[in-house]
Formats: structure tokens, C-alpha cells, sequence
């Protein structure tokens, strides 16, 4: 499936999905910027509402990549 998203734009929606902290994956001071960003960019997208929960387009978006 091409979504024009990047991995870890992907894993964050499948953390939130799944009820985990899509933070998970930034373990360094430096990742926290890309994380941030990250979630900007599929707020933006229309994927991720303002309380980082998925909107319908995310929610079939990650049924579709199951």
C-alpha cells in the first residue's frame, strides 16, 4: 500500500491504534523533535485529531495496512 507515509509516521499510528504511547520509539534527547514532528505531520494529514486520537481516515487507513 503506498501512503506516502514514513515508517515512523506508520508506527505511531499503529501505537495509537492499538492503545500504546506513540512515543515509544524516541529514547534519545534528539528523538523527541522527530517524534513531535511525527505527530504534527499526520495531524496535518488528517490522520491523528488534536488529542492525538485516530480520526476515521486513520483508523481505515491502519484496518487497510492489517
Amino acid at each position: 500500500m503506498d501512503t506516502n507515509l514514513s515508517e515512523l509516521e506508520l508506527q505511531a499510528l499503529h501505537d495509537i491504534a492499538a492503545g500504546r504511547d506513540p512515543f515509544g520509539v524516541c529514547h534519545a534527547r534528539g528523538d523527541y523533535g522527530r517524534c513531535m514532528l511525527t505527530l504534527a505531520a499526520l495531524r496535518r494529514a488528517g490522520l491523528i485529531d488534536h488529542h492525538d486520537q485516530l480520526t476515521e481516515a486513520g483508523r481505515s487507513l491502519t484496518r487497510a495496512a492489517a
